[in-house]
């Protein structure tokens, strides 16, 4: 069956199961075509985020942050929640301002993604910051301590993918969406 042959499930109601610190927690009762009901849940965000790769000459400007899922610091891109009728690029730039000290000469768009299509609404899109300058005042963010910058070689992509606080599936799939677009020579376009 094609998708375009098929009949989306009918969402009969949607209930609030309560507020779990940025998401609203939800129960969903859905009847599929064939008549089977089943209830499903989701996370609803009212945002989505931001995540931003940022390229300072011949490195990628990383972040080490705690994470509670790993009770660890884990190696990042630059990432934030994109505020209430806020463009993804101006997000971008005030994020990495935020967190790293930073402004851009250029910032592109590179992809965007659901963090898990089963249970999440909001998407993460991913941004390209080339031409970087630190800023003489870093503007406060909302982070309970100061991240640790780390500079990682370009020419060491693949590496970063396998090590071993470099695990977070929205960093790796930036990373891979990255990694493709610098072998197809369109960093070089926007690179300065």
């Amino acid at each position: 069956m094609t998708e375009q042959n098929r009949k989306l499930p009918q969402v009969n109601n949607i209930r609030g199961l309560g507020k779990l610190g940025i998401f609203n927690v939800e129960a969903l009762d859905v009847k599929f075509s064939n008549g089977q009901e089943r209830e499903y849940y989701r996370l609803h965000a009212n945002h989505d985020g931001v995540t931003v790769i940022a390229v300072d000459q011949e490195h990628l400007l990383l972040i080490e942050e705690y994470s509670a899922g790993t009770l660890n610091y884990e190696l990042g891109f630059v990432r934030g929640g994109i505020d209430d009728q806020e463009e993804i690029l101006v997000a971008a730039e005030r994020e990495l301002a935020e967190e790293i000290g930073y402004q851009a000469n250029n910032y592109e768009h590179l992809i965007s993604f659901y963090n898990s299509t089963g249970y999440q609404t909001a998407q993460m899109h991913v941004v390209v910051a080339t031409g970087l300058t630190p800023l003489e005042v870093m503007p406060e963010g909302d982070e309970p301590e100061p991240l640790t910058l780390v500079r990682w070689p370009l020419d060491q992509l693949d590496s970063l993918i396998s090590h071993p606080t470099f695990r977070d599936c929205r960093n790796l799939a930036a990373l891979y969406a990255f990694r493709d677009y610098v072998r197809a020579g369109k960093l070089g376009a926007c690179h300065t």
